[in-house]
């Protein structure tokens, strides 16, 4: 096998496609779930932190004796309290989520990852899989997004390592509430970082998709064989079709009236009968060999063999088979049937 250097052909994506074989970056889909999630942590986490004050407050108003009725209620009400602290937060993933792979796939859905693969289990692919270029990226990935959370954690301590020892000095709500915005903008950042890094890794996938993809010399023979059809099987076809369509034009040639020729090299047979057809019409011709075919199975037929050239090289040249005669050869052939009436009255009368 040659080396895979060819871009892949859309027959081929869509074959992979088929396979679940898509350009997609994981990376990127989670990396805007966190960006959307501290997007909206910025302003749903007031009303969350309200909630679970109702919540807490629910709770410690709740009397001592319970029953099955009160038990139910109460867990009702916990789930219903529950959904609208976490629900939105929910939504909003869920959303990102099919909005991130259906941008990248599209609508896709097939089973072929699910089979199983004996390859998967082969200890040599699993080597390589582990020490292979993937193995490596997904290794600097990891790095790079620890080292992102380290810088932005050490650079927020940095930026307020005076501010902290008068905290103490706020009251509750308003210290939780600068540690909040902290928090909040630390989270910022890092979901910006992962973002970059997301991108870098969607190019990544991208050129590892294509470098799949490619196809060698012999790939793109086989796969035109497979569309196109094996030119030697294709060949084969064309021959029987004109073997055909040669018997078929021989049967014909019984109906003709003449075979107009050049007399060697085009033979043109002419059938006119004004029941069927208006004008005349060719129902067999033919070139060099099938020519002379035609002239030796005229001959056969008792049918008037006549040479005009000029005649016999426009016919061959404008009408095809089953295709009456041009206006513009009108008087031409007429000339020619004429005279082969007249010959054929004279064959009756000698008769």
């Amino acid at each position: 096998m040659s080396e895979k250097t060819l871009q892949a052909t859309p027959k081929r994506r869509q074959d992979a496609r088929k396979k679940g074989q898509v350009l997609k970056s994981q990376e990127l889909v989670s990396s805007f779930m966190l960006l959307g999630f501290v997007a909206l942590m910025k302003y749903w986490l007031p009303v969350m932190i309200t909630k679970m004050g109702e919540l807490f407050i629910y709770v410690y108003s709740l009397p001592f004796d319970w029953s099955l009725q009160s038990v139910s209620t109460l867990m009702v009400n916990l789930l219903w309290l529950g959904i609208q602290i976490v629900g939105p937060v929910f939504i909003v993933g869920v959303l990102i989520a099919i909005a991130g792979n259906y941008m990248q796939v599209k609508s896709l859905f097939t089973i072929e990852p699910l089979k199983p693969q004996l390859s998967r289990i082969n200890p040599i692919n699993g080597a390589k899989r582990m020490f292979g270029v993937k193995a490596w990226v997904e290794l600097a990935k990891s790095l790079l997004k620890v080292i992102c959370i380290g810088y932005f954690l050490y650079a927020t301590i940095r930026d307020n390592l005076q501010v902290y020892p008068a905290l103490q000095q706020l009251s509750v709500t308003q210290s939780a509430m600068y540690i909040g915005n902290a928090l909040l903008s630390l989270a910022w950042k890092i979901s910006l970082a992962f973002v970059f890094i997301a991108i870098l890794d969607f190019l990544y996938q991208w050129w590892d998709y294509e470098k799949n993809l490619r196809m060698s010399h012999e790939e793109m023979k086989e796969e035109f064989k497979q569309t196109e059809g094996n030119p030697q099987v294709k060949s084969e076809i064309r021959k029987k079709q004109r073997a055909v369509s040669m018997r078929r034009m021989m049967q014909d040639l019984q109906t003709a009236d003449v075979v107009v020729t050049n007399p060697t090299h085009f033979a043109v047979a002419l059938h006119y009968d004004a029941k069927e057809n208006p004008a005349p019409y060719v129902v067999a011709k033919g070139a060099d060999q099938v020519a002379f075919r035609i002239r030796e199975k005229a001959k056969e037929y008792g049918i008037v063999v006549l040479e005009n050239k000029p005649l016999a090289r426009a016919l061959y040249a404008q009408v095809e088979i089953g295709q009456t005669v041009p206006a513009d050869l009108y008087k031409a052939v007429a000339e020619v049937l004429a005279f082969v009436y007249r010959l054929k009255k004279k064959r009756i009368k000698a008769l």
